[in-house]
């Protein structure tokens, strides 16, 4: 290699150092949290989608005998039998039922489940630096809420269906008792 190449080398080396545009600042990672949007008791909650599969418009259902009132039956959801809750019923304590024909397909804990629900909005994105922990919930859904994100669009509670597949008056449909 020629001197002069060198040299030529060595001043646009220098020149890149010269005009170079700063290294940007370091920005911070928004994580987003991924869910479905619905209704339930007039609250917009929204689920996980980690936990829902799916949701369904619901058609008929087969009523199942000696269960408690909240549970709607049996539905064929794609080719495969679950058993259907109305989620409105069942966190009233009966006072109120949901008017929706959609079902949010949830599995946790080896249950396979569908809850009723009033209205669903579909996937959301939010940022996980919304997620609040200090703002309240009618009492019925305070069990089952982890949080609550607040939006510009308004406040999403974040309904944890693992805390409704481990709650008894849940998991426990049946109201005939054994002798």
């Amino acid at each position: 290699m020629s001197t002069d190449a060198f040299q030529t080398l060595r001043v646009l080396s220098q020149q890149v150092i010269d005009f170079a545009e700063p290294v940007p600042a370091t920005q911070e990672l928004i994580q987003n949290w991924h869910g479905a949007a619905f209704d339930v008791l007039g609250t917009r909650c929204v689920i996980s989608a980690d936990e829902t599969r799916m949701i369904v418009d619901l058609g008929d259902t087969i009523p199942l005998p000696g269960v408690k009132h909240w549970v709607r039956g049996l539905a064929n959801v794609g080719g495969r039998v679950v058993a259907i809750s109305d989620l409105t019923s069942f966190l009233s304590g009966g006072a109120k039922t949901s008017g929706g024909k959609q079902a949010l397909i949830v599995n946790g804990r080896g249950i396979h489940t569908g809850l009723m629900i009033e209205q669903s909005y579909g996937g959301v994105r939010l940022s996980t630096e919304q997620l609040r922990t200090d703002i309240q919930v009618a009492d019925e859904l305070q069990p089952y809420i982890s949080g609550v994100f607040s939006t510009n669009d308004g406040d999403y509670a974040l309904f944890d269906t693992s805390k409704l597949l481990i709650d008894a008056n849940f998991t426990e449909a049946s109201v005939i008792t054994s002798s």
